[in-house]
């Protein structure tokens, strides 16, 4: 089948790449010129595990191209799918003005019956303004919804061997259509669930919030555990075990973030706000996430506050490993509040540097590794879980510190190991191992040390 792709930002890309792995010709169309002619030449914008290789590898089978020529783009289609952006709007709700303006272009331009496929994640009821929109194109337009799942890092995988397909229709046309672009993953036996427009675009809404809700859960419960000596690992194990909770989004941090998680909750926030609902909790959702932030920050400016010139080495800046994705980031807030505390920053992440020094204070210091960052450093905090900190020689890292103190906003790393090096471990909702404390090797509950 014949599809354009609006948009090529992340959801837009990855979603245009897998349907042409899939067999489909895809168009995708971006208003950004200097970015398509990139993407054109096989350079990709974001950072996400094997997309690069995938595109440039439909481009070069001719299942694949970009374009800035939306008109052409639709007219040679007999599907639409919108990517475009929906960020937070100014009253708390989504900014719906990119979408909206895709889908009259998509009117405009129909030289033929055409499915528009809001991929874009949207407020519930969006599909029937957008039917309002597009109701006096001179061909008839059909509006569906068909919500991503797409985690960063692993949203290659996601696509291609989903949990579940969505499809949001109102109309049986609708729903073949969906069908028929998804028919090689239906046979391969992925599960497909079919609903109405509405019940779509709250499913995508409550996925996230649920998880978000999880997530402000078991950091809320950590800040108890911190209290009392329990340990949230052993905590998380003993529920997550239960099968009427299961173990996933359960593992307490410095807090969500990421273009998804805090969008959605505000979003959702606001949807019930106008409905005269007052949310209770959504709303708390937010505001533990926020506090957890504040909280972690808090303690590494505590350990090191009577430090003349402290200085904190920051391990990882985007809101999650295997991305360089900043929206949200919890590092955002974190070294904001360090920096206020008048602390000099060092920082390093793989991937993530250059979008981060859009968004961080101009004193933050950015390093090419580790080693650059930890050198000299009164504390470490670790914000993002990369892997390549999780392995790090705890001696060597020792040696670099000026102080000794270690802060684990992720709960990944072996305790033990770090306080045999005579450094101070500060975990979430964990007890505290002093400098010299562990021993080589030692995790200190069976499940992550």
């Amino acid at each position: 089948m014949k599809l354009a792709v609006l948009g090529c930002g992340y959801v837009g890309l990855v979603s245009g790449t897998c349907l042409a792995a899939l067999g489909h010709h895809v168009v995708a169309v971006d208003v950004d010129a200097s970015r398509v002619k990139s993407l054109s030449e096989g350079h990709v914008p974001i950072y996400e595990p094997g997309l690069s290789e995938l595109i440039q590898a439909e481009v070069k089978n001719g299942r694949l191209r970009f374009t800035t020529d939306a008109e052409s783009a639709i007219k040679d289609s007999q599907t639409i799918f919108i990517a475009v952006g929906t960020p937070p709007s100014p009253a708390g709700g989504a900014d719906l003005s990119m979408l909206f303006a895709a889908a009259e272009t998509v009117a405009k331009a129909a030289n033929g019956p055409k499915t528009l496929v809001i991929k874009s994640t949207v407020p519930p009821g969006t599909g029937s303004k957008v039917v309002d929109r597009v109701k006096n194109a001179p061909h008839r337009i059909e509006v569906v919804n068909n919500p991503e799942f797409l985690r960063e890092g692993t949203a290659i995988q996601d696509f291609m061997q989903p949990d579940r397909i969505v499809f949001g229709a109102n109309t049986n046309a609708g729903l073949d259509v969906l069908r028929e672009i998804y028919q090689p993953l239906i046979d391969r036996g992925f599960a497909i669930f079919s609903m109405n427009r509405q019940s779509a675009e709250l499913t995508k809404f409550a996925a996230n919030a649920m998880l978000a809700m999880r997530i402000s859960f078991v950091n809320e419960l950590s800040l108890l555990a911190q209290s009392m000596g329990a340990d949230i690992e052993s905590v998380r194990i003993g529920i997550g075990t239960d099968k009427r909770i299961g173990p996933g989004f359960l593992k307490a941090g410095v807090g969500y973030g990421g273009s998804c998680f805090p969008k959605d909750v505000a979003a959702l926030v606001h949807e019930l706000k106008q409905i005269g609902v007052e949310p209770f909790l959504f709303a708390g959702v937010e505001k533990v996430n926020t506090r957890q932030k504040e909280w972690f920050a808090k303690r590494v400016i505590n350990a090191v506050k009577d430090v003349p010139n402290a200085q904190v080495a920051v391990w990882g800046l985007a809101f999650k490993s295997d991305t360089d994705d900043m929206r949200e980031a919890p590092s955002i807030d974190i070294i904001k509040q360090l920096a206020a505390a008048g602390l000099k920053i060092k920082a390093y992440d793989p991937q993530g540097t250059a979008n981060a020094k859009k968004l961080l204070p101009p004193q933050v210091q950015y390093c090419a590794s580790v080693a650059e960052c930890t050198t000299g450093a009164d504390a470490v905090a670790i914000i993002t879980d990369w892997p390549e900190f999780i392995t790090q020689d705890w001696a060597a890292i020792a040696k670099l510190m000026r102080g000794k103190h270690v802060f684990d906003g992720r709960n990944c790393l072996a305790s033990g190991k770090v306080a045999a090096v005579g450094l101070h471990y500060y975990a979430v909702g964990r007890p505290e191992v002093t400098a010299g404390a562990g021993r080589q090797g030692s995790i200190g509950v069976v499940s992550a040390g």
